[in-house]
């Protein structure tokens, strides 16, 4: 029988209502039986240390296990609770366990060989952990008291391990006179940004390398990439400086945690930082931190590190996924869905595909503005370089890190091409050539309505009503030459939403974006339609239905739809008309898709495209392939 309660557990931590230990305990019955929900093959984890055996794997995943200094102390230091925690996460599958040292005391280095030594002997990779942070919460970069104890926590680990993973705590928000005195006449991105990265090579690597020259130190990056330089994180320098990268997604619930970060960004993050990082990607960092009552928020983070192919799954922390922690609750509809991740894996063929959009690093810019594109159906390609080539390209703010930014927009034009620029970037380029592409009488304020006009070709364009009115930034132009794909209407004029305007040799495509970014994916079906229409040429496909479902294309003939809605949603991958109309399924569920010729418009700008249509439940994820 497996212990549910650790009874060396602190009494600190709060207790678990009655019925949520009533469905632990006969979890940790089944898992002691090997019977997990009758839906995962597990292998029986013997518990005699003289013969352990291989724990199971998955076979397109690898999974990981954090586990902090507390984790360890109470549930991995004594022989008995070690063999109940590993029982208890087995149906993880892990490869992988990450052991977090939070002391400088020698004697811990016992207590750590042993752990690891008995883990390793059951077939797992075990490497250390460092969180650098003190009682007072991060650390002082000037402060020789913080950086001895940074030093002190991984060269004990570097006794242990050839291997350290660092816990996204590893920046500053001090503004101590010491602080201020050496930021100068600096920002606190720009210093803030060298002295972290100065003092981490220093009192972190290199400290770990004069215990062990073998060890390898990972740089986790935190999630808020908004204020990566100004506290200190900067992926353009720290990256050469480590041996690997792991990459947080860590969206959590979305609408209420306090960072309010879109779902899709957890995709972006690792196709973005990860994807430029190369061979030093090592993986996906992701939790569950009070996110009780909220499983379907806390798998779509895992969906995330799935769809970017992550090589590396770590789920933090051991703690708070099992008993008597809250968020615990989360845990058994995590492993009821970890063999549709491992599927969905395995399936997946050909390169991401996307639209190519410039986020330079070390770039701020509106709000996670890349994730919200995403949650309205919009796939992303992160380029941290000006994106030359493709036909279309989005820029935003965070196009302005790049100097060259202006001059390489209108060459991007000149010769031919496509560039779709949100509004405040638009305004931050007032003066260049590209703002006079757009005639605008006047702007300032903001608008509000709840009735749309949306074009579907030249001349046909159509009213649409929302449920509730929207708030934009007031932008009122001229009737010719008209520009106006989506506008707003009220009583007294139109105002541009979405504006596409022919100049020199190419095009220049000009989106408004809500006062409130979240409101881009509760837009009317038929606006997104119109946005996404700007892209149909570049990827051959668009998506056509409501917000909060993301398109995740792979080669030439996969297509994954997920919808992140708390309803249904019917939607529809639209493709030019020539493309073959049998042979179309839906393999997650192994379905047939019927496929049908649908006409857009009337009269003779009428125009014909390919629809596969389906109906996706609230958080179902489907797979659409063609022959």
């Amino acid at each position: 029988m497996i212990s549910l309660v650790n009874p060396s557990l602190p009494p600190a931590m709060p207790t678990f209502c009655l019925t949520r230990f009533r469905v632990f305990s006969a979890l940790c019955r089944r898992l002691a039986a090997g019977l997990f929900c009758g839906s995962v093959a597990l292998t029986p984890v013997l518990l005699r240390a003289d013969a352990p055996a291989p724990a199971a794997r998955w076979a397109h995943l690898k999974t990981a296990l954090f586990c902090t200094s507390d984790d360890v102390d109470h549930l991995l230091t004594k022989p008995g609770d070690r063999q109940a925690a590993l029982a208890y996460f087995a149906p993880l599958r892990l490869s992988k366990f990450y052991l977090e040292n939070a002391s400088g005391d020698a004697a811990v280095v016992a207590t750590l060989r042993e752990i690891a030594a008995d883990l390793k002997s059951r077939g797992f990779e075990v490497s250390g952990a460092v969180v650098p942070a003190g009682e007072h919460g991060p650390l002082c970069y000037n402060d020789p008291k913080d950086m001895a104890m940074l030093e002190g926590r991984v060269q004990v680990l570097a006794k242990v391990f050839d291997e350290i993973i660092v816990d996204d705590w590893l920046f500053t928000t001090c503004t101590c006179a010491k602080c201020l005195e050496g930021r100068g006449s600096d920002s606190w991105a720009d210093y803030r940004s060298r002295l972290v990265a100065e003092q981490s090579k220093r009192h972190l690597i290199d400290a770990a390398r004069q215990v062990n020259p073998r060890v390898q130190v990972i740089i986790k990056y935190p999630n808020w990439y908004e204020g990566h330089r100004r506290n200190g994180y900067d992926v353009a320098r720290q990256t050469p400086q480590f041996d690997g990268v792991s990459v947080g997604i860590e969206t959590r619930q979305p609408t209420t945690q306090d960072q309010h970060i879109p779902t899709y960004s957890g995709y972006v993050f690792q196709r973005w930082i990860g994807g430029n990082a190369g061979t030093k990607w090592r993986s996906a960092w992701l939790d569950n931190y009070e996110m009780q009552g909220a499983d379907n928020d806390f798998v779509a983070q895992v969906w995330q590190a799935v769809l970017a192919r992550t090589p590396e799954i770590i789920f933090w922390c051991a703690g708070v996924l099992h008993p008597p922690a809250p968020s615990a609750s989360n845990y058994p509809y995590l492993v009821e869905r970890m063999p549709d991740f491992d599927r969905l894996a395995g399936m997946l063929d050909g390169p991401a595909r996307g639209i190519s959009i410039h986020l330079p690093l070390g770039s701020v810019g509106e709000y996670n503005i890349f994730g919200y594109f995403g949650m309205i159906g919009l796939p992303m390609a992160p380029c941290t370089t000006f994106p030359a080539d493709s036909q279309t390209a989005i820029f935003t703010q965070h196009s302005l890190r790049d100097p060259n930014l202006a001059a390489e927009l209108l060459a991007r034009v000149r010769s031919g091409r496509e560039v779709f620029l949100t509004w405040p970037l638009l305004q931050d380029l007032r003066g260049s050539e590209l703002s006079r592409a757009l005639n605008v009488i006047s702007e300032g304020g903001t608008v509000a309505s709840s009735t749309f006009r949306a074009r579907e070709n030249l001349w046909d364009a159509k009213p649409v009503a929302a449920a509730r009115p929207f708030v934009f930034p007031r932008i009122q132009l001229s009737t010719w030459p008209y520009v106006r794909e989506v506008a707003l209407v009220r009583e007294d004029a139109d105002f541009g939403v979405l504006l596409k305007a022919p100049y020199l040799e190419g095009e220049v495509d000009v989106l408004n974006l809500p006062d409130n970014s979240y409101d881009l994916q509760r837009l009317p079906a038929p606006v997104l339609d119109a946005i996404r229409r700007c892209f149909f040429k570049e990827l051959g496909v668009r998506l056509v239905g409501p917000g909060g479902v993301a398109l995740y294309p792979y080669g030439e003939r996969q297509y994954v739809l997920y919808n992140m809605n708390e309803g249904p949603a019917k939607v529809a991958l639209r493709f030019p008309v020539v493309t073959p109309a049998r042979g179309w399924k839906e393999r997650m569920r192994d379905q047939n898709l019927t496929v049908a010729d649908v006409e857009i418009g009337e009269g003779p700008w009428a125009r014909r495209e390919t629809e596969v249509a389906l109906t996706l439940q609230p958080f179902e994820i489907a797979l659409v392939e063609a022959r």
